[in-house]
């Protein structure tokens, strides 16, 4: 989806939420190791001086003080020290319908873990990563170094490792080089039968990732499509379970208790694109509404944040995109979105706005580092659109590592 782009502001955020609890037969263990220390990404300094300025990106930047300094946020920079985002972090499964312990048994459904995540840095360095995969009783199941920032299926391991078991099991993310741990967790694999009933069928199943966790964890940021040149506008990320379509969705934004603007009055309402969006895709090819997940973007034509105008030759140092729009510095305060399924209210959550238009931060973003200026907001689960377990989140939030403070409205 592609987005208007301009000023920004910076917020490094994190989030929790819920997930059902799978028919798990263990408790995985998994060995307390020292947890890093984590350094957030870096902006420059907003430029809010009379003289023309040289940004990060090579635009020149120019005096707002006659509008009240809204100021420059630039790109964020990553230094030379990578930085794990959680929130893309993402454990899936590659299921084969064989199983290397039966080897003249026909149609035994058995699977592999997969990882994907995304990392914050300059990338001054090629960074190397091996992920240890642990079994439901916290000893080593096997371990492999990842492919750049993902692992690939790989017969070899599959044809020697694959499982046919549900429950538990745990992993631990290092640097190969430093062995220093970027991230231990663990992770619930959900199993269903294809054909219940079926003799012939019997151990034929479809496995799956549950992160039923996800669905409170809501964020509030901007596009990676922004291109920082035109006032930008905010947009509100949320979990949805199952296969659902945008034109069944209405955002609708509420400042001060009052509604300001829908999506229905002009906006884009958009599934997740990237695999940090999508969990289970491929692996939950049936009962989807069980154990498919989408984080959808909400976005209103009209609510934006201002920006400056990057042409030298203006009379004036700053000239707003849209004279009708409802612009964030003219209405700091408390946000409230309410997001509608066929009519029927489905979520809610809240953000703030500072005086200066830009996003306030909460309680949350000194535990975990995220791009695209986004912030985390705890979700309220509303109606039975979702069939989920709502205690989930409050042990298995980030693959098992839930934030403190947070908590489900």
């Amino acid at each position: 989806m592609l987005k208007k782009s301009g000023l920004f502001l910076m917020v490094l955020f994190v989030l929790t939420g819920g997930f059902e609890t799978i028919s798990a037969q263990f408790t995985i263990k998994i060995p307390k190791i020292k947890k890093p220390s984590v350094e957030q990404p870096k902006t420059d300094e907003p430029k809010t001086n009379d003289d023309n300025s040289t940004t990060s990106d090579g635009n020149r930047s120019k005096s707002n003080k006659s509008k009240g300094d809204v100021g420059f946020m630039p790109r964020p920079r990553g230094t030379n020290v990578p930085v794990l985002l959680k929130d893309s972090v993402n454990i899936k499964i590659s299921t084969q319908n064989n199983y290397w312990k039966t080897p003249n048994e026909q149609n035994h459904s058995s699977w592999m873990p997969l990882i994907q995540f995304g990392l914050f840095y300059d990338e001054s360095e090629t960074m190397r990563y091996t992920i240890e995969w642990l079994k439901p009783d916290g000893t080593v199941w096997f371990s492999e170094p990842t492919d750049d920032r993902q692992t690939r299926f790989s017969s070899e391991i599959f044809d020697a490792k694959s499982t046919d078991a549900a429950g538990t099991y745990g992993f631990r993310l290092f640097n190969s080089k430093t062995k220093e741990t970027l991230l231990q967790g663990k992770f619930k694999v959900g199993k269903i039968m294809l054909n219940p009933g079926e003799p012939r069928y019997k151990n034929q199943a479809m496995f799956y990732v549950d992160n039923d966790w996800s669905l409170p964890v809501g964020y509030v940021g901007f596009e990676a499509s922004t291109s920082w040149d035109y006032d930008p506008n905010p947009t509100v990320y949320m979990w949805f379970k199952g296969d659902l379509k945008a034109d069944d969705f209405e955002a609708r934004l509420f400042h001060n208790n009052q509604q300001v603007t829908s999506t229905d009055d002009g906006g884009t309402i958009t599934d997740g694109s990237t695999f940090a969006e999508k969990r289970n895709p491929d692996s939950c090819f049936q009962s989807t509404e069980v154990c498919r997940y989408t984080l959808w973007n909400f976005t209103w034509k009209k609510f934006l944040v201002e920006s400056y105008n990057w042409d030298a030759t203006a009379a004036s140092s700053y000239v707003r995109q849209q004279p009708d729009g409802i612009y964030t510095k003219d209405k700091p305060g408390e946000y409230t979105v309410k997001i509608f399924h066929k009519g029927q209210q489905v979520r809610e959550t809240k953000f703030t706005v500072q005086p200066n238009g830009w996003l306030a931060a909460n309680p949350f973003a000194s535990q975990i580092p995220l791009d695209r200026y986004k912030t985390v907001v705890p979700v309220k689960i509303m109606g039975t659109l979702d069939k989920w377990n709502a205690a989930a989140w409050k042990t298995d939030a980030f693959y098992g590592n839930p934030l403190s403070g947070f908590t489900m409205p």
